[in-house]
């Protein structure tokens, strides 16, 4: 039997086309068949000749005297005949197509784990007219004109309004909105600053007219806010009002929160909610349950706004609390296992190391452990 009528026979016999005569011919040949273990690297560089010949010195027998040879049952032989096909089949095939891309060559890899990179500068602008600007892929300057405001984007990469004394007859009003892994800074008509947190928005008048400056927050801003006593400002949000005149403070205000969070470090605010209400000193925090219930309570102010400054602060903080922020600034989801502990966590860790990077951290404590499959982690204990 010719090398080539080998061949033919095997393909038939897997494919089951081969006739009794053709299987048992096939069958018979399996007893006596020899397959050394040959390195198939000398062949697969070789020429063409060579590894066409290496190929069917595999498939067939090695010549070795009989004493010398390894008897195997049907079977046996089958397997190894089938492992040697295939490895010399794929080996001929890439030496035929050397030139072919390495993509083409090369067997399938996993699909390489998903980097969960921290979050960055990026936000949606939605003018009055209901246009929208991309503010982390805009041009610097001139970005639109909003009644007599100017809204420019700066060499730093921050949002400015610039309002003129034209705009004051105008109520136009702007929203600026951070995606979860992202944040903002930008400049307001009256000076004020503000820092928006990941999956947060502002919505604010292009120019402050009347006796307050009034804005709407979802989410969590760091605000400061220019000195002007005859126009109080006032952040809405959540049923809940911050009243000031000039001064430092935080609102945390996510709907996953159990409350809203407003954190003064500088000058005197009012918080407000329907018939309660609270003036807090800087240190101090207040909190706007869905109750309606106001409590104050003095605090790590660092620790509110650890993320405008670039880190995650965990101070006897449940491992819940911890992953909604993981879950905000990474743009990931978060799922839970079994029974968690109830074990409270400390520390401290940039937010600009990847997610992996902060899992590890926690997951030392021996308390929780994780896994991630895309943007997905899950918490198990």
């Amino acid at each position: 039997m010719t090398d080539e009528e080998y061949l033919d026979l095997y393909e038939k016999h897997q494919a089951g086309t081969a006739t009794p005569a053709e299987r048992a011919r096939f069958e018979a040949t399996l007893g006596t068949a020899d397959l050394p273990d040959l390195p198939w690297q000398e062949a697969e560089h070789g020429d063409e000749a060579a590894t066409q010949a290496a190929i069917f010195q595999r498939l067939r027998h090695s010549g070795v005297p009989a004493p010398a040879r390894r008897r195997r049952t049907p079977w046996a032989a089958l397997l190894a005949f089938v492992v040697v096909l295939v490895a010399g089949v794929g080996g001929y095939w890439g030496w035929q197509h050397r030139t072919a891309p390495a993509v083409a060559r090369r067997p399938a890899r996993p699909a390489a784990p998903v980097a969960l990179r921290p979050g960055r500068n990026q936000a949606l602008l939605t003018l009055a007219d209901g246009r929208t600007v991309l503010l982390d892929q805009a041009h610097l300057g001139l970005l639109a004109q909003q009644g007599g405001s100017q809204v420019q984007k700066t060499a730093d990469g921050q949002l400015r309004y610039a309002a003129s004394a034209a705009s004051a007859s105008q109520l136009l009003y702007n929203t600026v909105a951070t995606p979860r892994g992202g944040q903002y800074q930008l400049t307001l008509p009256d000076g004020s600053q503000v820092w928006l947190n990941a999956a947060s928005s502002l919505r604010f008048p292009v120019a402050f007219t009347g006796a307050e400056r009034r804005v709407e927050l979802t989410g969590e801003a760091y605000f400061e806010v220019a000195k002007d006593a005859k126009h109080p400002f006032k952040v809405t949000a959540r049923g809940a009002e911050v009243t000031v005149l000039g001064t430092h403070f935080d609102v945390q205000a996510y709907d996953d929160e159990p409350a809203l969070a407003a954190t003064l470090l500088e000058g005197s605010v009012r918080l407000g909610q329907g018939t309660q209400q609270a003036l807090l000193q800087p240190g101090q925090q207040g909190r706007c349950w869905p109750q309606g219930r106001v409590q104050v309570r003095e605090v790590d102010v660092q620790h509110a706004v650890a993320w405008k400054n670039g880190y995650f602060v965990f101070n006897d903080e449940p491992i819940e609390a911890i992953m909604r922020q993981v879950s905000r600034w990474y743009d990931v989801d978060v799922q839970y296992q079994g029974t968690l502990t109830n074990k409270d966590f400390n520390g401290k860790i940039s937010r600009y190391k990847d997610a992996a990077d902060v899992l590890r951290v926690l997951a030392l404590t021996g308390a929780v452990h994780f896994t991630t499959e895309g943007r997905r982690i899950t918490v198990q204990p």
